[in-house]
């Protein structure tokens, strides 16, 4: 009892294992029939589409009733169709009609064609009864036709019978000998009694073959009981037999063995299970060709050749009321002769169902693998990957008996393992999880210390909303309220001043005079009536004012984990401001986007996913003349990326005629920058914005190139909103013409930006931006000597390579760029060491 108190998922889930052990073992009816039904399922999704041409189905059906009388017909009627099938040369005939007794016939008609004949040739009486009768007629319509197969009809014993000597020696050429069945497994069904057709039918026929049918517990018929034993002989099945004529098997070339397999020759090894077959089922798609009798009783002999040469042709009565339809896997309503066409189409194509061997085995070991699943296993998860682990192993026994049943005719039983598996999931796993989880947070719940616990994470993690949940079910002491002052100044620093004005709120009434919550509560709900805020209250700010610095917070908005201490400037998407990484003390630019003031929410959103790849793509750069960026976010509707802060001054100021930079260190300056826009391109990122406003120059002289991966976004702006952000003086060529860009138009901007940094002019200039795009399209930049006598004809052919506009002719690699201006400096170097050298 103990054991089951401390353990209850291992004592249930192995009462449950040793009941399913004990109902596989004993049978339990209604999981026999749940795996027939199962079993019907995967039958029907077993696409056999394969050959049928060799089979033809005659059905003695409705129409053929209506048209020849009520069955039972006269014999001469199924003989005239025999002839008629016979003149189309079929391989092989099977007639399923059993004639056990010979004809007897009242007919006037019948006597008055007999008494003509006879004075015609004066016979007798019964020489004119053997010739003229209906048995005669299709006696010899059997004779003719040579390769009709008859039926017989079995009754079963449960023992083994000696059998009639004289009716053995009559069926023994038809059968298959004992010498060629193996029984060291068990035996095949024992016949008690045989209903076979008339001895002048049995010498006309070329074959017999039982047609009793196996129906399982749940009615249906799935396979063919192979063969009977009677005495020392063995009765094949009737499509056993026609398939083995087909494939011109003689009987004696026949082997069976019990529970294993029946072999016609070395054409086909039929499994079976136990003496039976379970047949495969044709795809309706290619169905089997169907005649009606009395449309067989109008063919010309070539329609029959053309219909029946060379086929098995099966002769079986359809209609109502004749022989009931059978319920198979594929169908609830199937006539015998379409179920023998199956059966043997089966046995033609090899498409069977078999039960492996290790079955046996497979069975009870599956029940035992998922008891110790649910015993030992799934108790120990939580309930997501318990509740994927059954869905799993669950989707795994049914996944895998499909496969083996569809792609390689594998019958493996899976019903007591699943429906195990379903018990023992609701049963142990919900009572272990579900009970005792939800014990275990309400326990959880009601723990004063918990909750704090559990708030205090959530507050360092930044989730403020489940916080302040976890607060407010502690009692409000001193170090409660010291808690929930700090997550309010916490929601200051987030700019959701109505959050924090409620945190103030609620510690007012535990306690009004706690520091100064009073007022800072005030001052915040002013804020809210003066202010526009969104969800939770980050603000445009006033009019005109800083988004995040207007408020009337007196604590430090942050963005994400950094602090805001102040605004370094504006530019056409946002803010950049000053920040502070308090974690490792790091002082850092932040940049900052809005994209709701020119999209849609929906393409917002789609801005904001396009925003942070590219910010992923430019944070993996790592290059002395590339910012570093550290790290991207968002709250609301705000995008922020923190960057290397940068000491000094853009190239802007540099491109004024009165602030230009000595010649010799453009050259080098240009060939940093050169070389860093070579190393993004090799990693597979375009700037798509060099200018000087986006090139830093530091105190300490390094280049830096801001602003990658920044260029896209804003350019996808501008056309979104249809207004040009700034003046395209560097863009080149194929940008202004909507084409793909790759680094060679970095290069033809960085070119421009030389142009300009050693001139003080830009190459192209327009009276309105349609002006300008035409010049840079169309229009060949001036020399730059023109307006700096001083520039080298070298460089001049550098910026003329660097600016041309077909961009196959432009620069193919900004290294080389940067190769031409550090080769040019060297020589540059050269000369002016060569001048002092003769100077001193």
């Amino acid at each position: 009892m103990n054991f089951l108190k401390q353990y209850p998922a291992i004592c249930i889930g192995a009462g449950i294992t040793v009941l399913f052990l004990a109902l596989h073992f004993a049978g339990a009816g209604f999981l026999d029939n749940l795996e027939l039904a199962f079993y019907d399922l995967r039958m029907k999704s077993r696409t056999l589409p394969g050959d049928s041409d060799e089979i033809v189905v005659v059905d003695i059906d409705d129409r053929s009733i209506k048209e020849q009388g009520r069955w039972p017909w006269p014999r001469a009627v199924i003989a005239k169709g025999l002839a008629k099938i016979a003149q189309g040369n079929p391989k092989i005939i099977g007639l399923n009609v059993l004639y056990t007794e010979e004809e007897t016939s009242s007919d006037i008609r019948q006597i008055m064609d007999m008494m003509a004949w006879m004075k015609e040739s004066g016979k007798t009486f019964e020489e004119a009864w053997k010739t003229l009768s209906n048995d005669t007629k299709l006696e010899n319509a059997l004779k003719t036709a040579g390769n009709a197969v008859l039926p017989v009809s079995i009754r079963e014993s449960s023992r083994q019978l000696e059998g009639k000597k004289e009716e053995i020696d009559e069926l023994t050429e038809f059968c298959i000998r004992s010498q060629y069945v193996e029984r060291a497994a068990g035996d095949f069904r024992f016949a008690d009694e045989i209903l076979r057709p008339i001895d002048r039918f049995l010498q006309s026929a070329a074959g017999i073959g039982h047609v009793n049918l196996k129906y399982d517990r749940d009615g249906k018929v799935r396979g063919d009981i192979l063969m009977y034993r009677y005495g020392d002989i063995y009765i094949p099945s009737f499509p056993l037999m026609l398939a083995a004529f087909y494939l011109d098997i003689p009987v004696e070339a026949v082997r069976a063995e019990y529970g294993s397999a029946v072999s016609l020759g070395d054409a086909v090894r039929i499994p079976i299970a136990g003496d039976t077959m379970l047949s495969g089922f044709k795809s309706e798609e290619t169905p089997f060709k169907k005649y009606s009798f009395s449309e067989i009783l109008t063919f010309q002999e070539n329609i029959s050749r053309t219909a029946f040469q060379n086929r098995i042709v099966l002769i079986t009565p359809a209609a109502s009321g004749i022989l009931n339809p059978i319920s198979t896997p594929n169908a609830e309503r199937m006539s015998v002769g379409e179920f023998t066409a199956h059966v043997i189409w089966s046995v033609l194509h090899k498409q069977f169902i078999r039960q492996p061997s290790w079955d046996t085995y497979a069975g009870p070991g599956m029940i035992i693998f998922v008891g110790l699943l649910i015993s030992l296993v799934l108790p120990r998860l939580r309930s997501v990957p318990a509740g994927l682990t059954f869905a799993g192993v669950l989707g795994l026994l049914i996944g895998i008996s499909f496969y083996l049943f569809s792609a390689r005719g594998i019958w493996m039983q899976v019903t007591y393992p699943v429906l195990q598996l379903l018990i023992g999931y609701l049963g142990v796993v919900s009572v272990n999880f579900f009970v005792t989880e939800a014990g275990k947070e309400k326990v959880e719940g009601e723990s004063a210390e918990t909750n704090r616990m559990l708030g205090l994470s959530f507050q360092s993690q930044g989730m403020l909303d489940m916080a302040f949940d976890k607060f407010r079910k502690v009692p409000v002491d001193e170090e409660t309220k010291d808690l929930l002052y700090n997550l309010a100044l916490d929601y200051e620093r987030k700019r959701q001043y109505n959050k924090a004005a409620s945190v103030y709120e609620y510690i007012e009434k535990y306690d009004p005079e706690y520091k100064n919550i009073s007022r800072r509560r005030q001052k915040l709900q002013q804020a809210s009536e003066t202010m526009v805020f969104g969800d939770g209250g980050l603000g445009g700010g006033t009019a005109g004012g800083d988004p995040l610095l207007s408020g009337n917070s007196e604590t430090r908005p942050t963005l994400g984990r950094y602090e805001v201490m102040k605004q370094l400037g504006k530019g056409a998407m946002g803010v950049v401001y000053l920040g502070q990484d308090p974690r490792i003390n790091r002082t850092t630019a932040i940049k900052t986007f809005r994209f709701t003031e020119d999209f849609e929410a929906e393409e917002a959103g789609k801005m904001k996913e396009k925003f942070f790849r590219e910010a992923e793509s430019a944070g993996k750069l790592s290059h002395p003349n590339i910012v570093s960026i550290y790290d991207a976010g968002d709250e609301h509707d705000l995008a922020y990326i923190a960057m290397e802060f940068l000491d000094g001054n853009d190239f802007q100021k540099y491109t004024k005629k009165k602030n230009l930079l000595p010649m010799r260190k453009v050259i080098d300056y240009v060939a940093d920058i050169a070389d860093g826009l070579d190393y993004a391109h090799q990693n597979g990122i375009v700037h798509r914005d060099i200018k000087p406003a986006n090139i830093m120059l530091l105190k300490s002289g390094v280049v830096k190139i801001t602003d990658f991966g920044i260029a896209r976004i804003t350019a996808t702006s501008q056309t979104q909103t249809g207004v040009v952000k700034g003046t395209p003086h560097y863009m080149s060529p194929e940008q202004i013409s909507g084409k793909k860009v790759d680094g060679r138009s970095d290069i033809f901007s960085l070119g421009g930006m030389l142009f300009q940094l050693l001139t003080g002019e830009l190459p192209f200039r327009g009276d309105s931006p349609a002006a300008l795009m035409h010049q840079i399209m169309n229009v060949p930049h001036p020399d730059p000597r023109k307006f700096n006598p001083k520039i080298m004809k070298p460089l001049a052919a550098i910026i003329d390579k660097a600016l041309e506009k077909d961009r196959k002719k432009r620069y193919q690699r900004a290294s080389h760029l940067s190769q031409h201006l550090r080769a040019l400096g060297a020589k540059i170097d050269a000369i002016l060491a060569q001048k002092k050298a003769k100077e001193a």
